[in-house]
This record gives structure tokens, sequence and C-alpha cells, in this order.
């Protein structure tokens, strides 16, 4: 019995995504097994799953295949592959249901005709708002470490790596109190080898900063 396989991935299958390689060797070889034969294979690389099959390049195809011919078979990876939100996998499946075309993931679980299917399109949305959860807690995360561990000014940095700019801080300050010019001072680290954090020679608005924050 003929059928068609339907691949896809995108970003939105975060850490569990599954590429074209691995899908289509798992969905052949659940062909194989259920003695099927794949006519041909319609495949969206990169294409989000919260897009409804015929607003993508192949899915629109693939239900132009299915509603053209007699094949009434489709075989994908899983339900993720149909749609990521339930919209996207209703749609798809309600029209397939509604012409007698029969949509089976490689685990043999059909999609159109069983309670199974309804819960996989509710999993393959929750899995999503997971994906989704996911990303924007890592934002968050490495929002506030930037907060947290972002540059230190010159001399403020609290790990005692950083004992020499506090040194050199202190005697910015000490030549200062003294009547010494920002300019004098710059001259007389630079003349002494003293340079910057980025290992450049003071300038007098470098040292006014840093008079400034102390």
């Amino acid at each position: 019995m003929n059928c068609y396989s339907y691949l896809r991935t995108s970003g939105d299958d975060g850490r569990d995504k599954a590429g074209l390689p691995v899908q289509r060797e798992s969905v052949a070889a659940f062909a194989a097994h259920a003695g099927q034969q794949i006519a041909t294979e319609f495949a969206d690389d990169g294409v989000t799953g919260k897009l409804p099959m015929h607003a993508r390049p192949q899915g629109k195809l693939l239900i132009a295949a299915l509603l053209g011919d007699g094949i009434k078979t489709v075989l994908c990876y899983d339900a993720k592959r149909i749609g990521r939100t339930q919209p996207a996998f209703w749609s798809f499946i309600g029209m397939c249901r509604d012409n007698g075309i029969t949509v089976l993931d490689s685990a043999g679980t059909d999609l159109t005709g069983s309670v199974m299917g309804g819960v996989n399109g509710m999993l393959a949305e929750m899995d999503r708002d997971a994906t989704v959860a996911r990303l924007s807690a890592g934002k968050a995360h490495w929002r506030g470490q930037k907060r947290v561990d972002g540059r230190w000014p010159y001399g403020a940095h609290p790990s005692r790596e950083y004992d020499a700019e506090r040194a050199v801080v202190a005697r910015i300050e000490a030549l200062r109190v003294t009547g010494v010019s920002s300019y004098a001072i710059a001259r007389t680290l630079n003349g002494e080898g003293t340079r910057t954090r980025y290992g450049k020679e003071f300038t007098t608005t470098t040292v006014q900063n840093i008079l400034r924050r102390a």
C-alpha cells in the first residue's frame, strides 16, 4: 500500500530536535514494518510548527497530493511534525478525518482516529510551551548574570585579583589631595609604566572618572 511521508524541523523543536535524517529513518522503518511503500516524501526544513499545514511550502503540496489522488495515508515522525499548537494540529487532522485520510506516527499511533491522537496533539503544544518557557528563563538568567557579573569600574572589583587596581586608585586619590592635577597624575602613572586594565596609558579623562567614582 502506498503512502506519503511528512517530515519537519525548526528551531521550536528545542533540545529534543530530531533532524530530517532521524525522522526519515524512523518513518521508513515503520513503513517497512507496516508493509507501506512511501511514494513521495514532503519535508519542511526550518518551518515552525505553529504554522498550519496549508501555510507551509511542502505542507500545502502534501494536502494537494492527498486531495488529488488515491493515496490516503500519511506517515510522520510524531505529532509535533503535524503541529506545535492545537489550531495547527487540528486544522490538518480535521481535514484528514473529513476526507478519509489516515495519519500515523512512527510508533504506529493513528493521529486521526484515536484518543491518543488528540492527546499527542495536546502534548505537542505543551512541549512547545515548555520549550518557550525554558528559553525565556535562560534569557532572564543571563540578563541577571550580566547585571551581577558585568564589567566593574577600575579599582571597584571585590576580587583579591584586583588588589593592584585598588592600590592605583588609592595612589591617584593621594596625589589629588596634595593638589596634583589629573593631567599630572596621568603623566606620573604612565611614566612609571602603570597601565589601565586593558593595557592602555592613563589619560586625564580616565583619572577624572576614577576620582569621580571614588
